[in-house]
């Protein structure tokens, strides 16, 4: 019995010296992620296919988080290896064009077929060494501002404010943060068409676990939609939605500040 007693004391110390790691509530596991999807469907068979759909931008380079986007991008990367389940008919052709200053994605083909959709999924997941200090926190993705700071669709056209505000978020539980609405140009241009439908999401984020390995997150999205009936001939608007903020935060996040292409 004598000899279990210090064996079972130092089980207990190991116990609590655990339980006070995780009462602590340090951040542990930080790290930061993008995703990127594209979707094109038809309901019917249609011919002589050209789209130009918006992909993500950072600044003035085509670029998803740390992953500059060109066209072997989806040539190669998407297209080939198993980290990316993407699905690309391989009898379209992708290329990424500039368009009034801007970079499109341009996708022809001579026929497009209901059980062959356009899926493009692309994800990225980087650790990060250390806690929430300012060196730190500056490699993150900017979830609270991501408009002139991370990458988006353009070219944004009637960015407007509908929910929330970046200021009104808080350290004390989870953010809805703020919604934008805009409209971006998409030309598509085919034959036979009936309904054609094209989707498109960015999203950013930040993680880390806390107390009792609960994990944390705030993020931002980026997504647009459009409809097509019909035979199209050219441009066409579809409708956008941005989300910041959404989330939980630390204080050092709420930092973080718009800079001047905020706008957009």
């Amino acid at each position: 019995m004598r000899c279990r007693l210090p064996v079972v004391l130092l089980a207990l110390l190991v116990a609590l010296v655990l339980l006070c790691g995780c009462l602590s509530g340090g951040p542990q596991d930080l790290s930061m992620s993008s995703s990127y999807t594209l979707r094109i469907t038809t309901d019917t068979h249609i011919e002589n296919v050209t789209l130009l759909v918006p992909i993500p931008t950072c600044g003035d380079r085509p670029a998803i988080g740390h992953d500059p986007i060109s066209d072997a991008f989806y040539s190669e990367k998407l297209r080939r290896y198993p980290p990316y389940p993407s699905t690309i008919p391989e009898h379209f052709a992708l290329a990424v064009v500039p368009v009034d200053g801007q970079y499109y994605l341009r996708l022809t083909a001579p026929f497009m077929d209901p059980a062959e959709p356009v899926w493009v999924n692309y994800e990225n997941y980087t650790p990060l060494a250390g806690d929430f200090r300012p060196e730190i926190v500056s490699q993150m993705v900017n979830t609270l501002h991501p408009l002139g700071n991370e990458s988006l669709f353009p070219p944004k056209q009637n960015l407007t404010l509908t929910a929330g505000s970046p200021e009104a978020v808080e350290t004390h539980g989870i953010n809805p943060g703020c919604r934008y609405s805009y409209t971006i140009p998409i030309y598509a241009h085919y034959e036979n068409g009936s309904r054609v439908e094209i989707s498109s999401n960015i999203m950013g984020g930040n993680g880390w676990a806390e107390q009792f390995d609960a994990w944390m997150l705030n993020r931002y999205y980026d997504r647009y939609h459009l409809v097509i009936t019909g035979d199209p001939q050219g441009w066409m608007p579809a409708e956008g939605e941005v989300t910041a903020g959404d989330g939980s935060y630390r204080e050092g996040q709420l930092n973080a500040s718009p800079t001047s292409g905020a706008g957009e």
